[in-house]
């Protein structure tokens, strides 16, 4: 991996303000020529012209060429080129800058305090940021027009500087957040907002409204610290605002890390996987993810009863549902006599209408509607996991039977 850097010197430190080569994930080295990297210069990573006030003068610019961030000598210039020999130097190897679509993620080192104005102006494609709690500040529009960022990692090391909560702001999308910190990790999800101005025409002022919860989600990680009493209050309002997927996303990630979670707070997590087990179901399988699955079934996430069902049965009530062979095996397991068949309505006295039209309610165990489900969609290995699961909790409430001869 061949990565050029053009930089300056400020006066604490190294000033970013290039990077060519190739590659679209980029590793801000810590230190050039033994000084610390501070700074990701005004316009670093974007496509846009820089404007005249923030160009670098020729003179001024020097470069560093790395192999797998490793310095390269190159030639009697040694490691660090001039202008005139960056220019050459660019010349013969015909490097593109990493900027605007190009680039795709980002990693700051901890020596790196600032992000200058426009840094990452216009990159459309960059999807991961890792920073660090060194970092104190982030210039104006840093990030505009950073749809695609999705992932955020930080590195904490105690000293509860609000870097993290500027860089919440910076991206109103929905954001994984990965917290490290010696000897601990944690993993939140943090929904989308939209600001809208609505005109009061008698005050002759414009009002801001948010729309969304995740303004609010990105008051809990202020102050240098996360609020977890405030960020766990605010699902009950997600739930009315958010979609399936988001909530799953927020509860899972509450349970699998739990760092100050409450018990009631856990309690109302789990009991979301169990009253809407189809949504995080349907979320879980097709992804495959066993992992997931396991740990909420283990909490004890579906152990309650779905939503009540509804269905209509028409004039095709009686029309059987083939299932493929996982599902077939489930049914089995269930001791259904026939498998895949929906029973008709009518032979249960709730039908509506003369054809059997209407509607009829089935409550069912949380726990049975995603084993269901596993075997639809063929998910072989979670079903086994999900019966493993469900006999040891069945056999856990039983006295074992004692058979004499």
């Amino acid at each position: 991996m061949r990565i050029i850097w053009d930089y300056i010197k400020i006066s604490d430190g190294i000033r970013i303000i290039k990077a060519w080569g190739e590659e679209s994930c980029l590793q801000i080295p810590e230190d050039i020529e033994g000084i610390p990297v501070t700074e990701i210069g005004p316009y670093a990573f974007s496509a846009a012209e820089v404007p005249r006030r923030f160009r670098i003068n020729a003179d001024e610019r020097q470069r560093l060429v790395t192999e797998w961030g490793v310095p390269v000598q190159n030639g009697s210039a040694g490691i660090w080129m001039t202008a005139e020999g960056s220019q050459a130097e660019r010349q013969k190897t015909q490097e593109e800058p990493v900027a605007g679509n190009r680039l795709q993620a980002i990693r700051l080192p901890a020596t790196v305090t600032a992000i200058g104005d426009y840094a990452f102006y216009g990159c459309g494609k960059l999807e991961e940021v890792a920073f660090t709690d060194s970092l104190q500040r982030i210039g104006s529009g840093a990030f505009m027009g950073c749809g695609a960022v999705r992932r955020l990692e930080v590195i904490e090391d105690g000293s509860g500087k609000n870097s993290l909560y500027q860089m919440l702001s910076e991206l109103r999308y929905a954001i994984k957040l990965t917290i490290k910190s010696p000897g601990k990790k944690e993993e939140f999800v943090v929904p989308e907002y939209y600001e809208t101005s609505v005109e009061n025409i008698p005050a002759r002022i414009l009002e801001l409204h948010f729309q969304g919860t995740g303004y609010r989600y990105r008051q809990c990680f202020r102050d240098g610290k996360v609020w977890y009493r405030e960020y766990d209050e605010l699902f009950r309002l997600a739930e009315s605002q958010e979609p399936p997927e988001v909530l799953t996303q927020l509860a899972y990630c509450r349970i699998k890390y739990p760092n100050g979670l409450s018990g009631e707070a856990k309690k109302e997590y789990l009991e979301w996987f169990s009253a809407h087990v189809r949504e995080a179901g349907e979320y879980f399988l097709k992804r495959d993810d066993l992992e997931s699955v396991r740990l909420i079934c283990e909490s004890g996430g579906f152990d309650g009863t779905a939503e009540t069902e509804k269905r209509s049965q028409g004039n095709d009530g009686n029309r059987k549902v083939v299932a493929d062979g996982a599902g077939d095996f489930y049914m089995a397991s269930m001791g259904e006599n026939v498998l895949g068949e929906e029973e008709n309505v009518q032979q249960n006295g709730k039908a509506g209408g003369e054809n059997g039209a209407g509607f009829w309610e089935s409550p069912r165990a949380s726990l049975d509607v995603l084993m269901e489900m596993a075997g639809r969609m063929g998910r072989t290995e979670i079903l086994s996991c999900l019966m493993d699961y469900r006999h040891r909790k069945q056999g856990s409430g039983r006295q074992k039977k004692v058979f004499e001869f």
